[in-house]
């Protein structure tokens, strides 16, 4: 394709008709379905739902021990992603949703940003306000310890 100015990055965005497209992509053959085939779902379903369980008891465990069980529940939470959606919310524009039942007192996702004091993070909601960020996701951790995750976090400032 030409472009008018000789840039291709000060054209912008050229929409590519499905004619064009048909051109040069193949289509995909669908996956055929073998009814002989071993079903991968129910055995991963099992040692999903016996790890859940072994987390439960290993959390009850850990309630008796000493309070290395917030530990604990890290390790576990890098080995063993949960299931989340992110979308559209009711509640808070968007949000982030559980894709399966999680028990209580169990880790879903480490919370990510930046460990400020409360004074800073005054000033930055003011800030925020100012450059017209609709939404600044400031997470108080205790009296004086706020975590801001507004321009570097993860999906975990979703929750609502």
């Amino acid at each position: 394709r030409e472009h008018r100015t000789g840039s291709a990055r000060s054209e912008g965005y050229y929409p590519i008709s499905r004619r064009e497209k048909a051109r040069y992509l193949h289509p995909c053959p669908a996956p055929r379905h073998d009814p002989d085939a071993p079903d991968t779902q129910g055995p991963n379903r099992v040692l999903s739902e016996r790890r859940s369980e072994q987390r439960r008891l290993l959390s009850a465990i850990g309630s008796a021990a000493p309070p290395d069980g917030d530990l604990l529940k890290l390790n576990q939470l890098k080995f063993r992603k949960k299931r989340l959606r992110f979308g559209r919310s009711r509640i808070h524009e968007w949000g982030l949703f559980a894709m399966e039942p999680i028990a209580a007192d169990e880790m879903v996702i480490e919370y990510v940003g930046q460990n400020v004091r409360q004074v800073v993070a005054d000033m930055r909601e003011k800030r925020y306000v100012q450059e017209g960020i609709g939404s600044s996701y400031l997470f108080r951790v205790d009296h004086d310890t706020i975590i801001d995750a507004t321009k570097c976090g993860n999906l975990a400032r979703f929750i609502n």
